[in-house]
């Protein structure tokens, strides 16, 4: 899953990032990557589900519109995460 963020709140949501490929001048792509949701209106927000996956919709909903603390390095931040074993 990779949270998009804006100012450090989500406005969408990636999935399906199991597979990659590099390509020869170093940049990857995700071929099944899913867009499971995005916001339409940052001064308004309203969320858009657009992955028919339910555990797709599941991470959107938790995530959409919420402000995420990162730690940015560059292009990429990085976000503590919490699991069941925490």
């Amino acid at each position: 899953m990779l949270p998009v963020t804006l100012a450090g709140y989500v406005v969408a949501v990636l999935t399906g990032l199991e597979r990659w490929e590099k390509n020869d001048e170093g940049r990857h792509a995700f071929p099944d990557a899913r867009l499971a949701g995005y916001v339409t209106d940052l001064a308004a927000p309203h969320a858009r589900f657009a992955s028919r996956t339910d555990g797709d919709r599941r991470l959107a909903e938790l995530l959409l519109s919420t402000r995420l603390s990162s730690h940015s390095g560059g292009a990429v931040a990085y976000v503590t995460t919490h699991t069941s074993a925490d």
